[in-house]
């Protein structure tokens, strides 16, 4: 089966402003995500007005085929001003074919209606329901996707994300240790494992997107990417990004032949795993495509 990504507006023009952001320090899972709610990523400038900029993606005129490089970033940006730029992708191929998965969001919401996605990983046992806590990063770290306490937890986004993944970044926990939800992407450490398995499937209401892996590493940061940089400005999304493929870590599984895509693309998708001790083991991929499937 041919399928072909729907033409997209990620990023509307708005302008929004860059906070200045407290570390989160600690070593437990729980400050791995600590709950601070004021993300950059969040934060609107008020007009000269005073009404607050809020324009919504389907009242933005795109130009067609235009990709998110500095080139296209407003000249009139004041210093701690940044801004979010609509354009859409051309159209592309999904790479392969898509995992068969029937995932009933109905069905699933009615035992939790924080569900909001599905992600899938072939060649892992990740098949699992995605969670949202609009105001917790820690609550499903002890709960599973039924809502009763469990210590394994289950996967959420970070509280600061969109739940259609149209964030620049947008961040995935759960618990990394033996039997958890995230215990088998230490895997990718392995070059050979990664190149086997280097697709990600997230499904939605309407949608499944597919995303290829570019790098998989440990560390022992602690602060919320959400929380330490704001991916809605280019030059940083980009100074980020730049950080990884360039990295000195001789464990680290990098492919640099993703770093075009994943600059150009201003989407890719951060899993981490929370280990015991506090550590993280992070996997990111691209956006690769994305369609209807229902």
């Amino acid at each position: 089966m041919t399928v072909i990504m729907k033409n997209r507006c990620v990023l509307g023009i708005s302008v929004v402003m860059a906070m200045a952001i407290t570390a989160c320090g600690g070593t437990s899972r729980n400050d791995m995500v600590k709950e601070d709610k004021t993300d950059v990523t969040s934060e609107a400038v008020s007009d000269t007005s005073g009404s607050e900029s809020t324009a919504s993606f389907d009242d933005l005129e795109t130009e067609e085929n235009t990709v998110a490089d500095a080139e296209n970033l407003p000249d009139s940006l004041e210093d701690g001003e940044t801004a979010m730029l609509s354009y859409n992708m051309t159209d592309e191929e999904i790479e392969g074919s898509i995992p068969d998965v029937k995932v009933d969001f109905e069905v699933l919401r009615e035992k939790n209606s924080d569900i909001c996605a599905y992600i899938v990983i072939p060649g892992t046992s990740i098949d699992n329901p995605v969670l949202k806590k609009d105001d917790s990063n820690e609550y499903y770290l002890e709960h599973g996707e039924d809502n009763e306490s469990n210590s394994a937890g289950c996967i959420f986004i970070d509280m600061g994300n969109e739940t259609d993944f149209t964030d620049p970044v947008t961040c995935l926990y759960a618990n990394a240790g033996e039997g958890e939800p995230f215990c088998e992407l230490i895997n990718y450490l392995d070059k050979s494992f990664m190149e086997k398995n280097e697709f990600i499937y997230v499904y939605s209401d309407d949608y499944v997107t597919q995303y290829r892996v570019f790098a998989a590493y440990s560390t022992d940061e602690t602060e919320r990417p959400l929380v330490k940089y704001n991916f809605y400005d280019y030059a940083e999304y980009t100074k980020y990004l730049d950080d990884i493929f360039e990295t000195r870590d001789m464990t680290a599984v990098i492919n640099k032949d993703l770093q075009d895509e994943a600059l150009s693309s201003w989407n890719i998708i951060t899993l981490m795993g929370i280990n015991e001790d506090g550590s993280r083991q992070v996997l990111q991929a691209v956006f690769n495509g994305r369609t209807s499937i229902y």
